[in-house]
């Protein structure tokens, strides 16, 4: 059984049939929006940071909207396998035993951030020897800004409806920030229809910037009026990049390596339910996208990449929910052990697909 499936842009498949694939090739790394799916990779994740890049000889950023950006900050810490470890652990033993509200949700979130986003976490980020650390949110306008629930409900049936006339739609709605390490270059940047501001992240800002980076709207609260950010309300960054597409906001040389629990990028949250729209395979040029294999997930217990929806799936049976989170968690591992095997061996372009 295959575990692993490898797709690569035309320049990132011209370079690796060439030269195979090394830490030094690597310029970025993105990070999807997704919730607990990202537990389908969490122990390629590891791998990755712990091992294949710790000692990498050069700078390489790092971005991520929602839970990609709740990982790569793991991934910025000393210890980034212990990190992403902690990350897993509470991400799965969350629970909610008396129902769900933006209250109950906001706590369970911030068990979920000490992990990654407490004041030795910032320190260590801010300073990390290779990874420079992005991550983005979304600025809202209009009722999307509103703090009400019954608000919000209207501005994203509103952008659910409007979103079939092209992604572009939003612009009036939604304005994207990325919150950027001072130390970075500014090959991060908006490189489409939509405004986008830049902040520098410091130690004031850090973990308000992550926790917006993962407000959904509806079922959680935005923060407002981060330090040093454009005032306002701002959002879960996946709204707009749900799995940040590296054209849309990326210009560098170098490759962009993207763990993902798909083996496709969708651009916007809205655009997930439009099937047939397709990134275009020019603003994915440059990435080498690893995911899970579907004969892999299969294998798993649950038999699909894990969901947040699974919370109301199996409500009332976190024994049941979190038994088989745990499993899809540690099967991921053996993703991690296959990648680096293959790195290691120089196989990888013989396996590779086109994007």
């Amino acid at each position: 059984m295959s575990l692993l499936r490898i797709r690569a842009g035309q320049a990132a498949l011209a370079h690796i049939e060439r030269n195979g694939l090394s830490p030094a090739d690597i310029a970025a790394v993105f990070g999807a929006s997704g919730a607990a799916k990202w537990l389908a990779i969490y122990g390629l994740d590891r791998a990755i940071f712990s091992d294949w890049l710790a000692g990498a000889p050069q700078p390489i950023n790092l971005f991520g909207t929602s839970v990609g950006a709740f990982k790569l900050a793991g991934a910025c810490r000393q210890d980034p396998a212990k990190a992403l470890d902690d990350l897993a652990h509470a991400y799965i033993e969350q629970s909610y035993p008396n129902g769900f509200s933006a209250e109950l949700i906001d706590i369970e979130t911030q068990k979920i951030l000490d992990t990654v986003v407490d004041t030795a976490g910032v320190a260590e980020i801010l300073s990390h020897p290779v990874f420079r650390y992005h991550c983005g949110t979304v600025l809202a306008k209009g009722l999307m800004a509103s703090a009400g629930e019954t608000p919000q409900k209207y501005a994203m049936a509103l952008a659910f409806a409007l979103n079939g006339f092209g992604r572009n739609i939003h612009t009036s709605r939604m304005q994207r920030v990325i919150f950027a390490d001072d130390r970075a270059d500014h090959t991060l940047a908006g490189r489409d229809a939509y405004v986008s501001h830049r902040v520098g992240l410091n130690q004031d800002n850090l973990r308000a910037a992550v926790t917006a980076s993962g407000s959904i709207p509806v079922v959680m609260k935005g923060v407002s009026d981060i330090p040093g950010a454009p005032l306002g309300m701002h959002r879960d960054g996946g709204l707009l990049d749900y799995h940040p597409v590296p054209g849309n906001v990326w210009q560098g040389d170098g490759l962009v390596l993207y763990p993902h629990f798909y083996s496709e990028v969708t651009s916007g949250w809205f655009d997930k339910y439009f099937f047939w729209r397709k990134t275009p395979k020019a603003l994915l040029d440059k990435v080498v996208l690893l995911s899970p294999s579907e004969s892999f997930l299969a294998s798993t217990e649950l038999g699909r990449i894990p969901d947040r929806r699974d919370f109301l799936k199996m409500q009332g049976d976190d024994v049941t929910r979190q038994r088989l989170w745990w499993d899809s968690a540690n099967r991921s591992l053996e993703l991690g052990e296959a990648f680096l095997e293959m790195a290691k061996s120089g196989n990888i372009a013989s396996i590779i697909e086109p994007i």
